[in-house]
């Protein structure tokens, strides 16, 4: 793999560099000896202890040792405090949650609103009490009590779309926001309080946030309704965890192939960025490489589940390659299946610590 002006193996020759150092470096313009390695590890990290995800993400202690787990087996960059990410902030809302007894993920199973009712009938959730947030942050805190000098620990948090979408049902948000602009405001206002209540939170007991908005990925959402409504509201809430509460890393992570709305994406503010399986990764090298924004990448799921490790080391490689023209540039997978076989997420890091054979 070449080296691109950001990742410079001579400035940490001989030495053993911890994740937390690799971070600090590159939000400080700095060389690193390799780009972070940022699995989607949440369902999946349930399968690491053999229990079901309905299970982990009722316990804080099965949460942590899940947590442990994943980092002593696949030595991520960072952690990622969640399960079924979408849920919390809705469930503690009022949602109801359907819990499995199998191995699928839980999911909402009534929803509390539909357009036009008050939303002032909605509970204000209380992150120390309501719902399992207090689950979340109770992992949060010791993961982050154990490990967090090492490596980075970050609370997985729904964007304001995603959890109005939840509590509303996609379909109905999105004819109220062109049928009742107002009244998805007040939603969408509704839920920025919550999430950005549920951020602190984490950022109080010493971990960073990480905004999943994967409900407005294109085609479902336009760039002209992205930019009159969930804009505003979106860079209000990572304003107040950059500047207010002063986090220096804000991913805001949206599914699906976002190129028609990259501007409007930058426009939030965030300083990471996604590109999917489903994008152009070389067109988001370009337009990004001489911004100060992490890009983060993401290995198809489906190959993951389907093909072998040497192909899957070989696709990595291939994504390395052009990934790294870019010097704040993350290696990462989309949401890894429960039962996925783990050396198969091992041959994607193995593309970042051994080099490539000449002429890769």
């Amino acid at each position: 793999m070449r080296t691109q002006p950001g990742f410079g193996l001579s400035h940490y020759k001989g030495t053993q560099v911890k994740p937390l150092q690799r971070w600090t470096a590159l939000l400080n313009g700095q060389p690193v000896d390799r780009p972070p390695f940022v699995p989607a590890v949440y369902e999946h990290k349930a399968a690491l202890i053999g229990v079901t995800p309905s299970a982990m993400s009722r316990n804080a202690e099965l949460l942590e040792h899940a947590l442990s787990r994943e980092l002593d087996l696949y030595e991520p960059d960072a952690l990622t405090v969640g399960c079924d990410v979408y849920n919390i902030e809705a469930e503690a809302a009022g949602a109801r949650v359907r819990f499995p007894e199998t191995n699928d993920v839980p999911s909402i199973a009534e929803r509390p609103l539909r357009p036009g009712q008050d939303v002032r009938s909605l509970p204000i959730p209380d992150p120390e009490r309501c719902g399992r947030m207090p689950v979340f942050l109770e992992a949060g805190r010791r993961i982050q009590a154990r490990h967090g000098a090492d490596v980075l620990v970050r609370g997985a948090l729904s964007a304001p779309f995603s959890m109005a979408c939840e509590l509303a049902g996609d379909e109905p948000m999105l004819t109220a926001l062109l049928d009742d602009p107002e009244w998805a405001a007040s939603l969408l206002d509704f839920c920025r309080v919550a999430v950005e209540a549920y951020g602190k939170a984490f950022v109080d007991r010493g971990l960073g946030v990480i905004l999943f908005d994967s409900h407005a990925a294109p085609p479902l959402v336009s760039p002209s309704l992205y930019r009159s409504i969930i804009l505003p509201t979106t860079a209000r809430t990572i304003a107040y965890f950059r500047k207010d509460l002063g986090v220096p890393l804000v991913p805001y992570i949206i599914g699906g192939d976002t190129a028609p709305l990259l501007d409007l994406i930058l426009a939030t503010e965030t300083n990471n960025v996604l590109c999917d399986f489903r994008a152009d990764l070389s067109a988001f090298v370009e337009r990004l490489k001489d911004r100060p924004v992490f890009l983060r990448a993401n290995l198809d799921p489906r190959m993951l589940a389907s093909a072998e490790p040497a192909e899957i080391l070989a696709a990595a490689r291939r994504i390395l390659a052009i990934g790294v023209g870019h010097p704040r540039f993350l290696l990462g997978t989309g949401i890894l299946p429960y039962d996925l076989p783990p050396e198969k997420v091992l041959a994607v890091r193995k593309a970042l610590v051994e080099p490539a054979p000449d002429g890769m």
